[in-house]
């Protein structure tokens, strides 16, 4: 897995776990922390432009209203800004996800897709159903 994608799937996994009220506080505390991280590299690529970290703030404020529509577009942006993240961004990642798996959160599984008839059902992320009748 790509870093960057390592590091999305940290931050959209956090997003949606994270901000709940039966999340840990190390859990709320690591996706804080790997949340501040990129905000920071975001200012620094824009040499600490003010705006940057407000355009940053409202993509992750986006980011935890619907992860799934703004994991792409987050995506994106890190690819550009971060190309080659460094160790602690990466590390910070992995600790979320470690986090998030030992209090039972499994992000990979988080979408359940019921076809028209419940005879098509699906779990998984980013799967797609085709119904041949």
């Amino acid at each position: 897995m790509e870093p960057i994608s390592m590091i999305v799937g940290a931050l959209v996994a956090g997003a949606s776990t994270a901000l709940k009220d039966t999340a840990s506080q190390a859990v709320k505390d690591s996706y804080q922390g790997l949340k501040t991280l990129v905000i920071q590299h975001w200012k620094a690529k824009a040499k600490d432009d003010a705006k940057a970290e407000d355009r940053a703030k409202m993509l992750f404020d986006e980011l935890e209203r619907n992860p799934e529509v703004y994991e792409k577009p987050l995506e994106s942006k890190l690819n550009e800004i971060i190309p080659k993240p460094e160790t602690a961004l990466i590390k910070q990642a992995q600790q979320l996800k470690k986090l998030l798996k030992e209090a039972g959160y499994s992000p990979g599984i988080d979408i359940i897709n019921v076809g028209d008839n419940n005879n098509n059902i699906q779990i998984g992320n980013k799967n797609t159903i085709t119904t041949n009748k």
